[in-house]
């Protein structure tokens, strides 16, 4: 969020208390269309597509935002004005046309994947002057004047990436092949320098930051070289292949990072000189109004010391600002801002009980606190002309994620979004305007306008995404309900989901999931990093009662709620999970006998833990890509976990494949074999194990998939997601077996 640098349903369910609803019906329609799998994971998106990136002109006249009118994945650069509101679209570049009826003809359908996972247009920007537009297109930047033509500025196969213009002139930065180079855009034949070099082939920048007279360039160099290689069988290539990828697990070298200073007029590369070690993390780095410091918020690998650290870029020698320690700490949603004067910096801490607005003096002493209150700040930016902090927040409703504004020195926050549900706002530069990217439960992500000035001005659609189609069907609008841990009556959360006709007389099969942290949110499908909004609405119209719970490690609860996942993945969290059906099944509609639970990766492991550690609870569930090796888990999971030569018994204790002599139940494992974030080898050998311990186990092999199993090619999803619904009605549907 920057300033200068969010139908109705046939079933409400009402929440009068903890664990305490009452349902109300009203007549549904006949004449809906019946959900499909294979629908809703088609292009077009019924859906639509969502507008992404939205990025003020200079002026704050102009939105330019990428979108597709048409409901598939391909990106164009579209543009509106706040006089009008009306989206225009500005390129119409060249992307594969789709075989309508390929049938069975592979060359066709490999052709028609390959389009599909077409993104087209990846980032856009504006140049200093307002009136031109930069932006990336499959790999390579191009410059367009809206009613223009593009035109493409560098010739050549080398990716382009990473593209910031300056804040004056027609110039801009970017990345290629781990190389800095800078671009004059002053004349019509763009002239280009290169500024930094990497030191080797395993190194490379891959953040640029401006000074604010445009004289030079601070950035970040990540280095691999001490990183081990992985290697991923490859068996779609004409002859199998092993594929080398650069992979640390907990507890070995990770990459390092350090932070180097270059003038656009050229010259040698200045390295700062920062605390700490060089496998330390960086949040974000902010040059101050007058140049005069680089503001880096950095921490150790295990986040448990945070340091605001001030960079002279003439020395590169640094002054810690401020130091923050805690030693339970297991999240850094950290962010850090100059004020106007450059006299202090804004940042958010959970130096009390959950984020909030601080303010730090340069000249030292203790920072003050800005904002106050149970509830969470999410995200926030300082805007010089408004003179005030903009910040998004959830006081009152835990799933809710609202616009506010506050005046620098603090006071009453201002709330300033008025529809429930989930703003993700920015600001424009003369702070009177907010590009509100919107979605809630009842409606698919769109952008909005709205006025930054005052509360409960009235917000203009912009994009119109979802198809007329979208209104052909019946969508169920989820609830939310609180009950507590059934260990020690820590409160949770949970969104519920329930069929079109429920009957509370009535007794469902009930599927927790997609099982994950941060999964209780008012916005279109809970979740956005997998696509489970369809499925979530096809199994609930097929008679499931659907839950996410937000489980320990979740945000907007409170710093404690966060920390009680420390070191216990697979512990207390499958704990709050087991809760959610004690629920459930507490309340009447649930049939205890047929509960079933699934997710991805991290749910994956939520989700065999909890077949393992709680026999005849889950008949059934369905781990796509599960993590059931912590050993084998990305060495940022270090930040919850610690280094597993320190902590052997915990990293035992939270690998699901050594648990697996609890399962009782049914197991089914979908898994991607090019996934090089959780191996596909630690399927491999949690199968084998349950092989040999006489267990019932599914395994679904996706050849060609990488992590994202569900979101790499829509014939992939469609296939893996049809296992999925059928593995749940063979062991919990009405013709389930009891």
């Amino acid at each position: 969020m920057t300033c200068i640098s969010f139908r109705r349903a046939a079933c409400v369910l009402m929440l009068l208390g903890t664990g305490a609803f009452s349902v109300a019906m009203s007549p549904a329609p006949t004449a809906f269309k019946k959900l499909s799998i294979d629908r809703l994971y088609s292009l077009p998106w019924v859906i639509g597509s969502a507008p992404l990136s939205p990025v003020w002109s200079p002026d704050s006249r102009h939105v330019a935002f990428l979108w597709n009118d048409a409901g598939t994945n391909f990106q164009d650069v579209w543009m509106t004005d706040v006089a009008s509101g009306v989206p225009v679209r500005i390129t119409r570049m060249p992307q594969a046309a789709i075989a309508e009826h390929p049938g069975k003809d592979v060359a066709q359908l490999t052709a028609i994947e390959a389009a599909e996972k077409d993104h087209g247009v990846s980032a856009v920007l504006w140049l200093a002057d307002g009136k031109t537009l930069v932006f990336n297109f499959h790999g390579s930047l191009y410059r367009v004047v809206p009613g223009h033509s593009p035109q493409q500025l560098i010739d050549g196969a080398d990716v382009q990436s990473a593209a910031v213009a300056a804040p004056h002139g027609a110039r801009l930065a970017y990345l290629r092949g781990g190389e800095l180079w800078v671009m004059d855009l002053a004349a019509d034949k763009p002239s280009v320098r290169r500024l930094y070099a990497p030191p080797n082939n395993e190194a490379g920048a891959e953040a640029l930051y401006w000074s604010s007279d445009g004289k030079r360039l601070a950035f970040i160099e990540t280095d691999l070289k001490n990183v081990r290689e992985r290697m991923i069988p490859d068996y779609l290539a004409d002859e199998t292949r092993v594929v080398s990828v650069k992979r640390a697990f907990p507890g070995e070298p990770s990459e390092s990072r350090r932070i180097g200073f270059v003038s656009v007029s050229g010259g040698a590369v200045q390295w700062a000189s920062l605390p700490g070690s060089p496998l330390d993390q960086i949040f974000s780095v902010a040059w101050s109004p007058d140049d005069a410091a680089l503001l880096v918020d950095t921490s150790d690998l295990y986040i448990k010391e945070r340091r605001l650290v001030l960079i002279d870029p003439v020395t590169a020698e640094s002054k810690l600002l401020l130091r923050e320690t805690d030693p339970l700490n297991v999240t850094a949603e950290w962010w850090a801002g100059w004020g106007p004067d450059g006299k202090g910096v804004y940042f958010t801490s959970d130096r009390d009980n959950d984020y909030h607005l601080y303010y730090q003096r340069v000249a030292g002493g203790a920072p003050t606190r800005v904002t106050s209150g149970d509830w969470a700040v999410f995200a926030a930016s300082v805007c010089a002309p408004a003179r005030a902090l903009f910040f998004v927040a959830n006081p009152g409703k835990p799933e809710e994620r609202h616009t506010f504004r506050v005046p620098l020195a603090g006071g009453a926050p201002q709330r300033l979004s008025e529809a429930a549900g989930n703003h993700e706002p920015y600001v424009s530069p003369d702070g009177r305007w907010i590009a509100d990217l919107y979605s809630s439960d009842e409606t698919p992500p769109d952008l909005y306008l709205a006025d930054a000035r005052r509360a409960g001005s009235p917000s203009r659609q912009v994009t119109h995404s979802p198809l007329p189609e979208f209104s052909h069907y019946r969508w169920v609008k989820p609830q939310y309900v609180q009950f507590p841990n059934v260990n020690d009556g820590t409160m949770l959360h949970a969104r519920l989901t329930l069929p079109p006709d429920f009957q509370p007389t009535r007794q469902y099969p009930a599927i927790l999931g997609s099982v994950y942290s941060n999964t209780v949110h008012n916005r279109w499908g809970g979740r956005i990093f997998h696509p489970t909004w369809g499925l979530d609405q096809y199994l609930a119209q097929q008679g499931y009662v659907i839950m996410n719970v937000d489980i320990s490690g979740s945000s907007g609860h409170g710093k404690l709620f966060r920390q009680r996942i420390r070191e216990d993945y697979g512990g207390v969290d499958v704990e709050d999970l087991y809760s959610g059906v004690r629920y459930l099944v507490g309340q009447g509609f649930v049939d205890a006998h047929r509960v079933g639970i699934w997710g991805s990766s991290y749910g994956g492991l939520l989700t065999t833990m909890s077949l393992f550690k709680k026999p005849g609870v889950y008949r059934a569930g369905v781990a796509g890509a599960p993590a059931t090796s912590l050993f084998h888990a990305e060495t940022g999971e270090m930040r919850t976990m610690m280094a597993p030569q320190d902590h052997p018994l915990q990293y035992a204790a939270s690998s699901a494949y050594l648990q697996s002599g609890g399962l009782q139940d049914h197991l089914m494992i979908i898994h991607g074999m090019r996934d090089d974030t959780v191996l596909f080898k630690d399927s491999i050998t949690l199968t084998q194990r349950l092989i040999l311990q006489g267990n019932d186990v599914d395994l679904v092999v996706l050849p060609g998939s990488p992590h994202g199993w569900d979101t790499q090619g829509l014939a992939q999803t469609r296939f893996a997601y049809h296992k999925l619904v059928e593995y749940f009605d063979r062991f919990l549907g009405a013709a389930a077996p009891p």
